[in-house]
């Protein structure tokens, strides 16, 4: 006879809390979809963006917002994860000149650049010479300097060029 009432009081039990927990979910949706999505984010190591002292988005893969250009800040150059060089003993972050709009790199290898408005010059590794009008989306690219204006060459010519370690 005990067992059978250590049986009936156990299903009893079970019973209780599927229902307390069937209420629960019906009549406290948003504590419970806000539960749901923490503990999905805390498994997954989250999807906040960090941020640095300067408030400067880091990602998670590495890239961090060094500039960004644009009324809708839909251009920038993000600085990649440090990789070491194979030739030096040095590490070198690895650059680029981004389009947000289209999750597209302009120059995957950037060297070093100069914002002059509306104007951002680029010298890389990928594309050579790069002049972006960062006000109407205009990319104008060349690996000759010469194929660029007067103005625009000695922009160019205060850049860094050639392979090294990037200075900023």
């Amino acid at each position: 006879m005990n067992f059978l009432k250590a049986g009936i009081l156990k299903t009893i039990l079970i019973l209780l809390l599927i229902i307390g927990g069937g209420i629960f979910i019906i009549s406290l949706p948003k504590i419970f979809g806000t539960m749901l999505v923490n503990t999905i984010d805390w498994l997954t190591g989250g999807t906040e963006p960090k941020y640095d002292e300067s408030g400067k988005m880091i990602y998670d893969d590495g890239r961090k917002t060094i500039e960004s250009f644009g009324a809708r800040k839909e251009f920038a150059i993000l600085r990649f994860s440090l990789e070491k060089d194979k030739q030096t003993v040095f590490k070198k972050a690895r650059w680029s000149l981004y389009e947000r709009d289209n999750n597209k790199s302009i120059e995957k290898d950037v060297n070093d650049y100069k914002k002059i408005s509306p104007f951002v010059y680029v010298v890389g590794f990928e594309k050579g010479y790069t002049r972006l009008d960062y006000e109407t989306g205009e990319v104008i690219q060349s690996e000759d300097i010469d194929s660029f204006g007067e103005e625009d060459r000695k922009i160019f010519g205060s850049l860094k060029s050639g392979k090294g370690f990037i200075k900023k």
